[in-house]
């Protein structure tokens, strides 16, 4: 293991990424073991507590092995943005280095990555009593009807979102009638500085990838996905929590409340998932400068240039 001084200019922060389940968390046990990183998760969903199994979150063992931020800092009722994961992540890339280590930015929600790669500007706070108000219209009439209402206030933004998309669909009403300006115009707005990077992405052939996914899904019920669930609604939580937007948690609270059975579930999900990891691999093509990867030899390659500017 190396030791790192304190000097970062020139360099780019590494990011690892790819669609769910192509296998970061296993090469970065692998990196782990020749280079001092700390890992700056970049996932929407790993940052909820109470949600291990169905986020699926690295083990306890490598958690406790490798030092990784930004996990479990929420808890599944509050939200989380790009702006601030871009503010929390930019500190933590300071304060890693400072330590002598490495970061490594590794996660699948590609507009986090972003974020950072682009730069971004600040939205305005939303008040709650607007935030329950879209999110409760939302669960009643429909993300399609939403999305119609969205389409009449801001057809810019409306023609980028997905009609099914719940959380974009929301934020950019509460934009809207939290300060009468429409999203796609405060998306004009000076933005704060982009953060230079260098972008690995994990290629996965698509029936390799398909397969482990399905593998994943079955291994989630197995550990006990059905209980965490359980657990979360006796805690007070449910399809309303923001948490409960990552997939396949609304299904599973489905199986909790008998309207569904586990295999029928079980199916609904490793669909939902694969249709994930599809816009996954869609979206990191928008990424400038990505070097698709299949093991960890190219990083390993970065790494060592960290070493010679520091």
């Amino acid at each position: 293991m190396r030791n790192l001084k304190q000097n970062s200019e020139g360099v780019k922060y590494i990011v690892l990424t790819g669609p769910t389940a192509s296998g970061k968390t296993s090469l970065i046990v692998k990196i782990a073991r020749k280079f001092p990183i700390e890992v700056v998760s970049c996932d929407s969903r790993q940052i909820y507590k109470f949600m291990d199994i169905g986020t699926a979150k690295p083990g306890r063992d490598i958690l406790n092995s490798i030092k990784h931020h930004l996990i479990d800092i929420k808890t599944p009722d509050e939200t989380y943005s790009a702006f601030q994961f871009y503010t929390d992540a930019k500190g933590l890339l300071k304060k890693i280095v400072e330590k002598g280590k490495v970061p490594i930015i590794s996660g699948g929600t590609i507009l986090y990555i972003l974020s950072l790669q682009r730069g971004l500007f600040r939205l305005p706070d939303i008040p709650e009593g607007i935030r329950v108000e879209i999110r409760d219209k939302i669960e009643t009439l429909g993300p399609e009807k939403m999305h119609e209402d969205l389409m009449k206030v801001d057809p810019e933004r409306a023609e980028k979102i997905d009609p099914r998309d719940r959380q974009r669909i929301a934020r950019s009403l509460e934009i809207f009638y939290a300060t009468g300006i429409p999203h796609s115009e405060w998306l004009r707005k000076p933005h704060v500085p982009p953060v230079p990077l260098k972008i690995f992405s994990i290629r996965v052939e698509p029936e390799i990838l398909r397969k482990r996914i399905e593998e994943r899904v079955e291994d989630m019920f197995k550990k006990g996905w059905v209980e965490e669930v359980e657990n979360l609604v006796n805690m007070g939580y449910n399809e309303k929590s923001p948490g409960f937007s990552s997939v396949g948690y609304r299904e599973v609270l489905e199986v909790v409340r008998g309207r569904l059975n586990i295999d029928t579930a079980m199916d609904m999900i490793k669909k939902k998932t694969w249709q994930y990891s599809r816009r996954q691999r869609n979206f990191i093509k928008s990424l400038k400068g990505v070097e698709y990867i299949i093991d960890e030899i190219a990083i390993e390659r970065e790494l060592e240039r960290w070493l010679e500017k520091r």
